[in-house]
C-alpha cells in the first residue's frame, strides 16, 4: 500500500521550491502530470541544492515507465551524457539540461534499478526499487521516499563503503555530512519500520547485523568497528553482487588510480556528451574580455563534463619549431623593425606605396610557416580531442581571411615568379599548413568600441602596446569563418548577460 504525506505549504498557490530551478521544476510538474512512477531516492537532506541545480537530481524510474520517461526529458531539452572513462553502470543514466533563466547547467541521475554499493564500483543491484516506490512522502510536489524506507538504503550505502581502503579514504572528505544526515533521517523515529522493510525486502540481512550497522553509523563507534560490520553486510549482500569481491576490488583500484592520473596530470575529467564534444573558438581582438569568458566558461562546463583549454594564437613549440622560438625574443630585441606585429600593421595599413610594394623579411616568411606548423600540430590534436568526447575552448583560432589575424600572412603578399623561391615555398608550406587546419563547431566572435578597449587595456594586468592594440581591432573586421556557426558578442554590456548570451550559444552547439 502507497502511503502519502502531505507537508503544510507556506500558501496554497506555492506548489514548488521558491529556489527551484524552472528547467527542474518543469521536469517534475511532466512527471506529476503523467502518473510516471518515481521518487528522489537518495540524499534527501540536500533536496534544496537538487532543486537549484548545486548537485544531481537522482531520480528512481520504474522500469516500465523509463521509455516515457525519456520521451519527457527529451521534449523538456534534456540530452543523454555519458562517463568519459567508460565507468557507465546498468540501468543508470545521465542526462544535462540548461536552465537558461540563469544559466545553470541541470544534471539528472537516472536510476531504473537501485544500483549501489561504494562509489567506484556500485557492485549491488538491491532489490528495493518497489519498495521505495510504494513508501513516499511529497514535499514541494515531489515524491521523496519516507525516511524509513530512505534510511534502508543509507545505511548499506554508507557501511559497504567501509569496506576498502580506497572508499575509506573518499568517505573520510565528507564524513560530517553522513553524520548529519543520519541525524536527519532519524528525526521522526523511524526504526521500527526501517526494521520491518529490511525483513521484508532484504530477507538475506540479519535484523541484529543491520541494527548494529545503523548504531555504529548513528553513534561514535569506532572506525574499527564500523569496517567489521561494513565486512560482514558485504557478505551477507553477496547475493545481489554484480562481480565477486576480488573483481571489485582490482576495479576500484583501477579506478582510483585512473582518478589520480588524471587529477595530477591535469587531464580533462567528467561526463562527454552523447552528440560528441566541440571546439568552441573565442576570436577577437585584445581587450574585448577573451581570457575572462573563456575562464568562466571552463569552470561552468567543467563542473559536468570533460573540458580543456588551449591557444590557438601562441600554440607550444613542436619539435621542427623548438629551437627556433628559442632564438625569437632575441631576434625581437636585436632587430625591432622585423617583429611580427610591425611587418603586420606595414601590410595591413598600407602605409605608403613603396612598403606595400616591398617584399617580406625572410625571417618573417620563416616564422610564419613554422607558426602554421605549430597551429596545424595543435589544433589537429585538439580536433581528435573533440572527436573522442572533449569539449575544448580555444583562445583564437585561424580565420580564411589571409592577412588577418592567427591566419596566413605570406599568401596576402605577390611575389615577383622567379623571384624569392624561398619565400615563394614557405608561403605555399605556410599557406598548406592552415588548410588542413579543421573548422571549429562554433566562434564566439568578441568586439568593442576602440576607445574603451583602450581603456580597459591600460587598467588590466597584461596591458598590451596601443599599437597593437589598434592594429587587432583594424584586423578584426576581415576576420572570416565561413562553415562555421559564428555569434557576435559585443562585449560592452554587463558581464552576467555576455555570460548568459555565451552559454546559450554554447548549449545549443553541444
Amino acid at each position: 500500500m502507497k502511503t502519502t504525506t502531505q507537508p503544510v505549504q507556506l500558501t496554497e498557490k506555492l506548489t514548488h521550491h521558491p529556489n527551484s530551478l524552472t528547467r527542474i521544476q518543469a521536469l517534475f510538474e511532466e512527471l506529476n502530470s503523467n502518473n510516471l512512477r518515481y521518487c528522489h531516492w537518495k540524499s534527501n537532506i540536500a533536496l534544496e541544492k537538487s532543486l537549484s541545480g548545486k548537485t544531481d537530481v537522482d531520480l528512481l524510474i520504474h522500469r516500465k515507465d523509463a521509455d516515457f520517461f525519456r520521451t519527457i526529458l527529451s521534449r523538456l531539452s534534456y540530452s543523454p551524457a555519458k562517463s568519459k572513462d567508460g565507468a557507465n553502470f546498468p540501468s543508470v543514466e545521465h542526462y544535462y539540461a540548461l536552465d537558461e533563466e540563469n544559466g545553470v547547467i541541470v544534471h539528472v541521475h537516472a536510476y531504473y534499478q537501485v544500483i549501489t554499493g561504494q562509489s567506484l564500483t556500485k557492485n549491488y543491484h538491491l532489490p528495493v526499487e518497489d519498495m521505495l516506490l510504494e513508501n513516499t512522502r511529497k514535499e514541494w510536489g515531489i515524491e521523496l521516499p519516507t525516511k524509513s524506507a530512505e534510511l534502508v538504503i543509507f545505511v548499506l550505502r554508507m557501511m559497504l563503503k567501509h569496506t576498502s581502503v580506497v572508499e575509506l579514504l573518499l568517505l573520510y572528505r565528507y564524513w560530517n555530512e553522513v553524520k548529519q544526515e543520519i541525524e536527519w533521517l532519524l528525526e521522526e523515529d523511524p526504526v521500527p519500520e526501517t526494521m520491518r522493510l529490511v525483513q521484508e525486502w532484504l530477507p538475506p540481512i540479519d535484523l541484529d547485523l543491520y541494527f548494529e550497522s545503523l548504531t555504529a553509523l548513528s553513534s561514535s563507534s569506532s572506525l574499527y568497528r564500523r569496517i567489521s560490520l561494513g565486512l560482514r553486510l558485504r557478505s551477507a549482500l553477496r547475493p545481489y553482487a554484480r562481480h565477486t569481491i576480488l573483481s571489485t576490488m582490482w576495479t576500484g583500484l583501477k579506478k582510483f588510480t585512473s582518478m589520480f592520473y588524471t587529477r595530477v596530470s591535469g587531464s580533462p575529467r567528467g561526463m562527454i556528451p552523447a552528440s560528441g564534444g566541440a571546439i568552441i573558438a573565442f576570436v577577437g581582438p585584445e581587450a574585448t574580455g577573451k581570457s575572462t569568458l573563456i575562464k568562466e566558461m571552463h569552470k561552468w562546463l567543467g563542473e559536468h563534463f570533460a573540458v580543456e583549454q588551449i591557444h590557438a594564437g601562441k600554440p607550444p613549440s613542436t619539435l621542427l619549431s623548438f629551437l627556433p622560438n628559442l632564438v625569437v625574443p632575441a631576434l625581437r630585441s636585436l632587430l625591432p623593425n622585423y617583429r611580427s606585429t610591425r611587418i603586420e600593421a606595414r601590410y595591413t595599413y598600407q602605409e605608403d606605396e613603396e612598403k606595400s610594394d616591398s617584399v617580406y623579411p625572410l625571417f618573417f616568411a620563416i616564422r610564419s610557416a613554422l607558426l602554421g606548423y605549430d597551429r596545424r600540430t595543435l589544433l589537429t590534436r585538439a580536433y581528435s580531442r573533440a572527436a573522442n568526447g572533449n569539449i575544448i575552448l580555444s583562445d583564437r583560432y585561424p580565420s580564411s581571411s589571409p592577412g588577418a589575424t592567427d591566419s596566413p600572412q605570406l599568401a596576402r603578399v605577390s611575389l615577383p615568379k622567379d623571384k624569392y623561391p624561398i619565400r615563394q615555398r614557405l608561403a605555399k608550406y605556410e599557406n598548406q599548413m592552415y588548410k588542413e587546419i579543421a573548422p571549429p563547431d562554433l566562434v564566439i566572435s568578441l568586439s568593442v568600441p576602440l576607445e574603451i578597449a583602450i581603456v580597459r587595456n591600460k587598467n588590466r594586468g597584461k596591458e598590451e602596446p596601443e599599437e597593437l592594440l589598434r592594429l587587432r581591432h583594424a584586423q578584426a573586421s576581415s576576420l572570416a569563418f565561413d562553415k562555421t556557426t559564428v555569434l557576435k558578442v559585443n562585449t560592452d554590456q554587463p558581464l552576467e548577460e555576455t555570460l548568459l548570451e555565451v552559454k546559450k550559444a554554447i548549449w545549443n552547439t553541444l
